[in-house]
């Protein structure tokens, strides 16, 4: 688990207020980037309107530096591929056959 969750020190308020704060935060900033372009089309720069998501970034999960560096790769479930499923079906076919002509002699 996350060092969140190992320090007694910090205490954090609870899930339903979290969420709750989280949501009226992007209630606001969607109500002003509204209004923001309703400002654009009216005439005013894009540059020299107000960016009212300045203060407030979600706090991303992902370490930038790792990120950077591209994530592992995953190996091929070989089972989920057609090419495997074609393979199985070309054995079952050949073991089937096989069989067949075992017992005609």
């Amino acid at each position: 688990m996350s060092k969140r969750h190992r320090d007694g020190d910090q205490v954090l308020p609870p899930r339903a207020e979290r969420r709750a704060a989280a949501r009226s935060e992007r209630h606001r900033i969607a109500t002003e980037l509204a209004e923001v372009a309703e400002q654009v089309s009216g005439g005013v720069e894009p540059d020299d309107a107000h960016d009212p998501a300045v203060g407030y970034r979600p706090i991303h999960h992902k370490d930038p530096a790792k990120v950077k560096q591209g994530r592992r790769r995953r190996r091929r479930r070989h089972w989920k591929l057609k090419m495997w499923k074609r393979r199985t079906a070309t054995r079952m076919t050949k073991a089937k056959e096989a069989r067949l002509a075992a017992l005609e002699p």
